[in-house]
């Protein structure tokens, strides 16, 4: 499970609109994409960078 402060930056890189258009697989990959980045940074999430934030909504909504 991914944290708060993840989720209310992801909020704050996508519009609610945009999030509310994944499908529930999508949706899946996007929180999966969201983890392997937390990983990646050792769960500092200001280490996360906006642009990671759409790359990993991209690849999600490609699926």
């Amino acid at each position: 499970m991914l944290g708060h402060r993840l989720y209310e930056k992801v909020a704050n890189t996508i519009s609610q609109a945009n999030l509310s258009k994944l499908s529930r697989s999508q949706t899946g990959r996007l929180e999966e994409e969201l983890s392997i980045l937390s990983a990646e940074k050792q769960g500092d999430i200001d280490e996360i960078s906006y642009n990671d934030i759409l790359k990993a909504f991209h690849r999600a909504k490609s699926i």
